[in-house]
């Protein structure tokens, strides 16, 4: 048994988030390459998720960290005590962990020194590496899957009874069982299938994302679409489905060994996992399409992240010399400081009505506490607040960023970050607001649409 993704945990994923995140592992990289943190035999053992948020060193940990820590932990701190807690907890760390890994196993091996005399080096030196993360993705794929009905994110089979040699056993007879039965094939002829043989990772990339998709589409067929379009959880297949996607491409040009091609395919990777991330798990974009205002939010983390990704294009010739840190700490600190706090509310409260606890009940009792959140982020919940801004769903977003403006008193939170244009939102519901106290606010949002959506 795989004990790798045990070690894995989103950094203070596993902890409240009032408990202070300093105390909770430190500040660096996983750095331990695949070697595990926890050590132990990994015989099938159920072992805890630990504060571990990447297990190869690489320029991305600094991408992974604040992910982890500012963006995610919210988001699982306001499911802690659903059935929604362990999946979230569990498929984001997959996600976060796993993907952005196999990312890394190439970047650390950049060198801009010798790029350009001598690309080879590149993926000679990434090919062991990539080989061993896109194995390991496999093997721990299963793992994540099984949380969402209900299992341990261990694979040691101890949470709604599935079989322990097979993780994807646990989605047998529910809605989910269509995508375990895609996948078991690949799965299989990851290990070798018998022949002792595993695939290159091209084949197998192509393979698990053809295979996803496939189960996936099964899936929402059989729902009606309900399992796809449900806040959350749609968000964390539609990631995963889009990052196998990517990363079959990354390992094709990898292994055609073109400079260009790859750092493209890292990019474009990096690009639409965080997206999924910011904008399908975390529900801003659910909040949004039921508020019918357009991507008034996500437009703009949108432009932030295609500036952040694209420092991975270029054929590296655009990788920032003081590392990631900077760039994604201006993107994630902001949505931390405002967004994610009030939707942590939005989701504890959305979250109560449905449900026993974490990991309870399966993959039933996970689309029963959905509900309420469903209606609660739709209008049918108390969306506004005391605030009553729009009188829509957004008000959830945007209530923060008035609370910061304290009625003009204090200055715009995302002023000088790359969110910076959601600024012209909250300055104009203040000086409205300021000039009548019932103001149409909704009104005053419609008529800022065409300078924020940029003609969308």
């Amino acid at each position: 048994m795989n004990k790798l993704l045990s070690n894995k945990g989103l950094l203070a994923l596993t902890f409240s988030a009032s408990l202070a995140l300093t105390g909770c592992g430190g500040g660096g990289g996983g750095g331990s390459s695949k070697s595990g943190n926890g050590g132990g035999d990994g015989g099938g053992s159920n072992e805890p998720l630990t504060t571990s948020y990447s297990e190869v060193e690489g320029p991305l940990d600094a991408v992974q960290q604040p992910l982890s820590e500012q963006v995610l932990a919210p988001i699982v701190a306001g499911a802690a005590g659903t059935p929604l807690e362990g999946p979230v907890s569990c498929v984001t760390s997959f996600v976060v962990t796993d993907v952005l890994d196999v990312l890394d196993s190439v970047l650390a091996n950049v060198d801009p020194a010798t790029l350009q005399s001598d690309p080879t080096a590149l993926f000679t030196g990434a090919a062991a590496n990539f080989q061993a993360t896109v194995t390991e993705l496999a093997a721990d794929l299963p793992i994540a899957l099984a949380s969402l009905a209900g299992e341990e994110c261990t694979g040691g089979g101890s949470g709604s009874g599935g079989d322990s040699s097979d993780p994807l056993a646990a989605l047998a007879g529910t809605p989910l069982e269509p995508l375990a039965q895609a996948l078991a094939p690949v799965l299989a002829m990851a290990n070798g299938g018998g022949s002792g043989e595993a695939p290159s990772p091209s084949v197998l990339l192509a393979q698990l994302s053809a295979a996803f998709s496939e189960g996936l589409a099964s899936v929402d067929q059989g729902s009606s679409g309900q399992i796809g379009g449900a806040p959350v959880l749609g968000g964390l297949l539609s990631t995963l489905d889009q990052a196998l996607s990517d990363l079959s491409l990354t390992a094709i040009a990898l292994e055609d060994m073109d400079t260009d091609a790859t750092s493209a395919a890292l990019s474009v990777t990096v690009e639409n996992l965080l997206n999924g991330l910011l904008i399908d798990v975390v529900p801003i974009g659910f909040i949004e399409e039921q508020s019918g205002q357009g991507p008034i939010v996500s437009s703009q983390i949108q432009s932030a992240v295609a500036s952040l990704a694209g420092l991975l294009g270029g054929g590296f010739g655009g990788l920032p010399a003081g590392g990631f840190g900077s760039p994604a700490d201006a993107l994630f600190g902001p949505l931390s400081d405002t967004f994610l706090a009030s939707l942590q509310s939005a989701l504890a409260g959305g979250l109560a009505g449905g449900g026993a606890g974490s990991n309870v009940g399966g993959f039933g009792a996970l689309l029963e506490v959905l509900a309420p959140l469903q209606a609660l982020l739709s209008g049918g919940g108390d969306t506004g607040g005391d605030d009553g801004l729009t009188g829509t769903p957004l008000d959830i977003l945007l209530a923060p960023l008035m609370a910061a403006m304290n009625g003009g008193a204090g200055a715009c939170p995302l002023a000088g970050t790359p969110l910076d244009a959601l600024c012209s939102v909250s300055n104009a519901f203040t000086g409205a607001l300021a000039q009548d106290d019932g103001a149409d606010l909704l009104g005053v949002l419609q008529g800022l649409l065409g300078t924020l959506l940029g003609g969308r």
